[in-house]
């Protein structure tokens, strides 16, 4: 019984917010990027690819940025930025910094693409993620782009091209969070567990999201 309202909850809680960000969506990009939209590859038994194309909640986003400060010189880079919800965020809370995403399915980094162009201090890139040299950045936030093992080798290609210390935010990280800890170099600042925001189940079962920083000194 208690799955069953947590599952009625957490939809209703979800389409409520979704109502809320397809008209936040439309003010800042001038079309709503609420569709959810399927991974181009993922084998969950392997545990490789890529999940899909899941817009976070702009509640959800704030939260999760009450404890970042980004400044001027920061550039902050979205690994998997989907139809760009997270750089929208940015844009409405009017964040200083630049500000790019990268996303390897084509026709979901074309809308985040078209419609960033209005911004000056938004770049979107369409490509592959392992291709990109990750030095220029500062702050990197994922939201569960990787599937467990692809998630790896991630971290350690990007262990392999940084030169400075980074701040990485991981959003939905019970999956693959676990990979980061003791690992040297990388420190966690803070975790939390997130149910209920504004009154609202945000899902069906609690999320979480934590925030590092690496130096690959």
């Amino acid at each position: 019984m208690k799955k069953i309202v947590s599952k009625i909850t957490g939809a209703v809680g979800n389409r409520i917010m979704n109502l809320a960000d397809a008209v936040i969506d439309r003010k800042i990009c001038g079309r709503s990027l609420v569709k959810y939209v399927p991974s181009i590859y993922r084998d969950n038994e392997k545990g490789i690819g890529g999940t899909g194309s899941q817009s976070t909640h702009y509640s959800i986003l704030k939260r999760i940025f009450s404890h970042v400060t980004l400044c001027p010189e920061d550039v902050f880079l979205d690994i998997g930025c989907g139809k760009g919800r997270v750089l929208a965020s940015l844009i409405r809370e009017k964040s200083p910094c630049q500000i790019f995403g990268i996303e390897h399915n084509g026709d979901v980094g074309a809308m985040a693409a078209d419609w960033a162009e209005r911004y000056e201090n938004v770049h979107v890139i369409v490509g592959d993620a392992f291709d990109l040299d990750y030095d220029p950045y500062t702050v990197l936030f994922l939201a569960r782009p990787f599937l467990p093992k692809t998630f790896a080798a991630f971290l350690e290609q990007l262990e392999g091209t940084l030169k400075h210390p980074v701040t990485l935010i991981y959003w939905c990280d019970q999956e693959s969070g676990h990979l980061l800890k003791n690992r040297p170099g990388w420190n966690r600042l803070f975790r939390e567990k997130l149910a209920w925001i504004h009154g609202l189940r945000i899902a069906w079962w609690p999320q979480y999201y934590s925030i590092w920083t690496y130096d690959p000194e």
